[in-house]
């Protein structure tokens, strides 16, 4: 049993050790009780939602990187390397750059 636990043991019985009940205590426990009951009276999603917030919570970092990869292709060729806008996506310039840095020389 860890120290919350006894200390929430002691404070419902009275126990050694409990502190006479403050007023914010009392209604904090209304509160938790409140949110418990409210959680089962939820509305349920169906499962295809449910489905469908699964894969984005998933996919949600790997897109970012996506996007940052291309954001920086694309501030990297064009704005600091002041190449052509429409060779940033050709296969062609990154195959060549590929071949001038592994090159044997």
């Amino acid at each position: 049993m860890s120290m919350a636990d006894e200390r929430i043991d002691r404070e419902e019985i009275g126990g050694i050790g409990s502190q006479p009940e403050e007023s914010g205590t009392g209604s904090r426990k209304r509160v938790v009780r409140a949110k418990a009951e409210g959680s089962s009276k939820q509305k349920q999603r169906p499962k295809w939602a449910n489905v469908l917030l699964w894969i984005l919570r998933r996919s949600i970092v790997p897109l970012i990187m996506i996007i940052m990869l291309i954001a920086g292709l694309y501030a990297g060729y064009v704005v600091i390397g002041h190449g052509p806008t429409g060779d940033v996506f050709s296969w062609s310039t990154w195959r060549h750059l590929y071949d001038l840095i592994f090159a044997e020389s």
